[in-house]
This record gives structure tokens, C-alpha cells and sequence, in this order.
């Protein structure tokens, strides 16, 4: 019993430190798929801490390791990572569980000497044999193509921390569409010339939205833009989803989001808690102040049980929102059954640390009517009712 209880704090402990948006514990960092003879594929770990961290006995691997089918890959004995510093490992080399990063898109799993997960990352697909894919700021939840990538070295020291905390897509003229942006440092932070924008800012068919001069965020703090003003480069945040960027003023990405349909005027999207990779919706919504632990149904429960949510908006075309919680690292399955008990989509099917998550389900390719999803781990299952309208 005291083992399990050991367990539970230690995979607890991890997520909250993870709550800032940055690891505390060995990460992947980097990783290169585009490998050559001169040059064969690699995942680079990045340790944020202050102490050096011995990952000895750790394992990468990919699809193959995961289900089995060849070994996983073993970090050998040696293997110490400085303080705030990466270790670089081959994956592609003759040992029986090298795996050659697949170029068009893999998933990637990291864990320790112990047998727990303690990371995974879904690798994008690669096109160019100069970039890799890493986190920008290292150790962050932000994920971007790297140009030029930098193994061995970290991705970008310089990057300020601030990132997109909250969004609110039902403005009226008494409240325009806003986007909060988050400071989780213990110093004031100036982002003027910071940029944000929409599809049409990426493009390049319409101006991004720049921070003006004076654009301080105090320490641990939040500064509110609104984005559907008069400037040209203004663009109302769509109740039915998008994705917004958010780059600092050497042009470098340093967040994004997909912005989930939100349809209730009271509501916002936002991360629970401020800062962290973990996005809901808000009702209330709070703006320029902390975001609470709240829920669809705003009656959030703390991490020592299971639960699965009412998804948001029911009825739905063609999206929906579908949030649970896991007091304790496990293997998830989130599926999809029609009215007659029949599978039509598996939406989540992986281990998953203990926290709060919330998936988007698209049934674009489902007819109206009623289905019913079902959250499963080792010691939970439940199923709920929602309603297709096409």
C-alpha cells in the first residue's frame, strides 16, 4: 500500500510542476527525422533543472516499442544529463530497437528506469533535411519546425515565457473579442511588438495584430488585447473555432492555439491552471484576472477521482468538446458508439499522466443522431449521451 501511495505522489508531483507550462522532470526536446549516413536520426532530452539528472536505464521508442513488437530503445549507462543542459541519442543506428523517424509523422514515447511515462510527443511531418521539430522555449508545451535545428544545444535561451491564457470569440459591442496573455515569471515582462493574428496574419492577407508601446505585464500577471477593433489587422475570434499565433518581436512563435467552438456568451477558452497545457472552457470566463479550476458545468472536481464531463456544445455540427480527469497515470481509451453499441471512433488511445484533459471529436463523417462516448482506464469506465444535428 505505501508503494502505491509512493507511486501516486511522484506521478502527481509531476503534473503539477508541469502546470506552469514547463517541465521540471527530463523531457523530449528536439527530435530529426530526415537522417542521412552522415547524419542518422536523433531525439535530443532536455533537463530544466538546477542539478545534473543520470537518465541511465531510461527508454525511448517508437510505435514498435510500443506495442511490443521489437525492444524499446535503452539510454546506456553514462547517460547524464547536465543542469539545464540536453543529451542527444541516436535512434536509427544497427541496435535491435533502433527505429528511423518516420519523415511523414510518428509518435514518440520517453519513459524512465521504472517503467513510467513520463513524456510523449507526436512528431509532425518533416520535409526538409535542414529542420527538425523541438520546443520553443525548451522544455515548454509549444512545439514548432526548427530551422536550423540545434542538437546538443538549446533551442532558444532567449525566449520570453509569456504565452496565450485566455480567449473570449462572443464579443458584443459592450465587449469585444479578447485574448489574454499570461506572465509566469516572478519579473515584470514588456511585449511591446509582440504580435498576434489569425489564418489571415499567417497568410500574409491581412496585417498581424502588434502590441503597442507600454505593453507591460506585471510578475505573474496578464495583459488583455482586443482583436476585433477597427485596425486593419483586427479579427474577430470565430465562436466556431480557429487557431491563433502569438510571436514576440524578433518574429520568433512562441505560442498557439486552437481555439475550440464556444457558443454560451458567458464562456471563454481558457488554460486551468494559468499558464498550463491544459485547455477548457470557462464559465465564467475571467478576464485579465486568474483563471479558476472550473468546468463545463462549473462544478470542477480536484484530482482524486475519475470523472468525464458533459461535452460542450450538445447538441453539435460537426465539433464538440469533451473534457475527464484522471487522479492517476493510465492507459486511456476514448470511443465512440452509435445507437446500436457499434465502434465509429476511437478519439483517445494512449497512457496518459494524472490531470485534467480536454479532446476535440470531429463526426464530420457521421449522420445525425445519438451516439454515446465511453472513457475507459484499468479501474473506470463511464459513458455519456450526446446528440449529432446535421
Amino acid at each position: 500500500m505505501k508503494k502505491n501511495y509512493l507511486l501516486l505522489f511522484v506521478v502527481l508531483s509531476a503534473f503539477f510542476m508541469l502546470q506552469s507550462g514547463f517541465a521540471q522532470t527530463p523531457v523530449i526536446n528536439e527530435l530529426y527525422s530526415r537522417g542521412t549516413a552522415a547524419e542518422l536520426d536523433w531525439v535530443e532530452i532536455y533537463n530544466p533543472t538546477a542539478s545534473s539528472i543520470d537518465i541511465t536505464g531510461y527508454k525511448i521508442y517508437d510505435s514498435g516499442g510500443q506495442a511490443g513488437t521489437k525492444p524499446k530503445k535503452l539510454f546506456p549507462v553514462g547517460s547524464v544529463i547536465p543542469a539545464n543542459g540536453v543529451l542527444v541519442i541516436i535512434t536509427d543506428d544497427t541496435d535491435p530497437s533502433g527505429f528511423g523517424l518516420s519523415s511523414s509523422g510518428e509518435k514518440v514515447w520517453f519513459e524512465n528506469a521504472s517503467g513510467l511515462l513520463i513524456d510523449s510527443v507526436d512528431l509532425v511531418a518533416i520535409t526538409d533535411t535542414a529542420t527538425s521539430y523541438g520546443r520553443m522555449p525548451d522544455g515548454s508545451s509549444n512545439w514548432q519546425i526548427l530551422n536550423p535545428r540545434t542538437r546538443g544545444t538549446l533551442n532558444s535561451p532567449a525566449v520570453v515565457s509569456v504565452v496565450i491564457n485566455e480567449l473570449f470569440s462572443r464579443g458584443t459591442a459592450a465587449e469585444l473579442d479578447w485574448v489574454e496573455i499570461y506572465n509566469p515569471t516572478s519579473s515584470s515582462v514588456d511585449i511591446t511588438g509582440y504580435k498576434i493574428y489569425d489564418s489571415g496574419g499567417n497568410a500574409g492577407t491581412k496585417p498581424k495584430k502588434e502590441f503597442p508601446a507600454g505593453s507591460v505585464i506585471p510578475a505573474n500577471g496578464f495583459l488583455v488585447i482586443i482583436v476585433d477593433d477597427t485596425a486593419a489587422s483586427g479579427f474577430g475570434l470565430s465562436s466556431s473555432g480557429e487557431k491563433v499565433w502569438f510571436e514576440n518581436a524578433s518574429g520568433t512563435l512562441i505560442d498557439s492555439v486552437d481555439l475550440v467552438a464556444v457558443t454560451d456568451t458567458a464562456a471563454s477558452y481558457g488554460r486551468t491552471p494559468n499558464g498550463s497545457a491544459n485547455w477548457q472552457i470557462l464559465v465564467p470566463r475571467t478576464r485579465g484576472t486568474s483563471n479558476t479550476l472550473t468546468s463545463v458545468d462549473d462544478d470542477f472536481t480536484t484530482i482524486s477521482e475519475y470523472r468525464l464531463n458533459q461535452n460542450y456544445p450538445n447538441p453539435f455540427n460537426p465539433t464538440t468538446t469533451i473534457s475527464f480527469t484522471i487522479p492517476t497515470t493510465s492507459n486511456v481509451s476514448l470511443k465512440v458508439f452509435n445507437i446500436l453499441g457499434k465502434e465509429v471512433a476511437t478519439i483517445v488511445n494512449e497512457t496518459k499522466i494524472a490531470g485534467n484533459y480536454s479532446v476535440k471529436f470531429n463526426a464530420e463523417g457521421l449522420s445525425s443522431g445519438i451516439y454515446f462516448y465511453q472513457l475507459t482506464t484499468e479501474n473506470f469506465t463511464a459513458t455519456k449521451k450526446f446528440t449529432l444535428l446535421k
